[in-house]
């Protein structure tokens, strides 16, 4: 797919391709009799003494962040599209922010917008489960070249050679998949800023002899070697190295950590305790948990439909809005 892709005609594109497969991935995470609170935690512990702390430093005021108008079509490359901003931000050196999106990213069209985030965003989705996006990015160049895509098709327009100044990688649901295989590359985690995960950490179960798979066995049988380039990237984001932020639901897949018992293992690896919350944000989503140490952003919700998956999905553009977007104004 090439050239441009009107929004009336793009829409159309989305229902009738998307569909199935969104159908697929909510179906796939069967609500449990178990409740909301898949995980429980107590809010009252003090968290262990080793756990990452940043500095106290003398508070500067949060940066203004103003509307960015993007162009009115996403513009179609080979793996996917992009959207790109009217006016694009381009450094003197020829520098540009990229945000790639794995999985659904066009069904944001609205919340991308609305994000505040002045870069040019790529939705890119390669099938139905985690095993097509493992298997793009089994050859390690594969990002290299689709980043190479975007800034070639850009620089085109702009009339000058470009490169990525600032990469951010965002998932839904199977997409992380692809996010972990990209982290994996040392190139590439030196090279992203941002990683933003919404419902989509998983991993499989530790296996024994005596306890068959199941639904909801517990972050202490959750893989966490799996788990390694996102826990190492978490790490730098305490540091304010990077930022990360992250949501999940409280749904219970058949015979695989679900996100919250994933998320969960990644916050113990990390030192971390939850703080209980009670908010609920303008979709209705119900947090019962928050965990913010330096520029890693974690949340928690309660919600085991289908609905509650695909709520996830558009929680990507508040999410920027208000995490990634002040830190970029920031390091300007």
């Amino acid at each position: 797919m090439t050239g441009e892709v009107p929004s009336r005609r793009t829409s159309v594109i989305l229902r009738a391709s998307f569909g199935a497969a969104l159908a697929f991935a909510c179906t796939a995470f069967s609500p449990s009799a178990r409740g909301d609170g898949a995980l429980s935690f107590d809010a009252t512990k003090e968290p262990v003494e080793d756990s990452p702390t940043i500095p106290s430093s003398v508070e500067t005021p949060e940066p203004t962040i103003g509307d960015v108008a993007f162009e009115p079509h996403w513009q179609g490359v080979s793996f996917g599209a992009y959207l790109a901003p009217k006016e694009l931000p381009v450094t003197d050196d020829g520098g540009v922010d990229v945000l790639f999106h794995f999985h659904a990213g066009q069904m944001a069209d609205a919340q991308w917008r609305a994000s505040g985030a002045n870069l040019v965003v790529v939705s890119a989705g390669f099938g139905i489960g985690t095993t097509p996006y493992v298997e793009a990015f089994r050859d390690p160049t594969r990002f290299k070249r689709m980043l190479g895509e975007v800034l070639k098709s850009l620089g085109a327009k702009a009339g000058r050679a470009l490169h990525a100044r600032r990469v951010t990688l965002a998932a839904w649901s199977a997409g992380f998949a692809a996010v972990s295989k990209i982290l994996s590359v040392p190139e590439y985690f030196d090279m992203v800023d941002t990683v933003v995960l919404n419902d989509a950490l998983h991993t499989a179960y530790t296996r024994t002899s005596a306890a068959p798979l199941g639904p909801g066995l517990g972050v202490d049988r959750v893989n966490v070697k799996s788990l390694a380039p996102f826990v190492r990237f978490a790490r730098e984001a305490i540091e304010g190295k990077k930022a990360m932020v992250m949501t999940h639901s409280s749904i219970l897949p058949p015979d695989y950590a679900s996100a919250s018992e994933a998320t969960m293992a990644l916050l113990r690896e990390l030192g971390m305790t939850p703080t209980e919350a009670h908010d609920t944000n303008a979709r209705g989503m119900e947090a019962y948990y928050h965990a913010d140490n330096g520029d890693l952003h974690v949340t928690g919700f309660k919600g085991t439909a289908k609905r509650d998956h695909m709520n996830h999905l558009y929680l990507v553009g508040e999410l920027l809005r208000a995490h990634a977007v002040p830190r970029w104004l920031r390091a300007r």
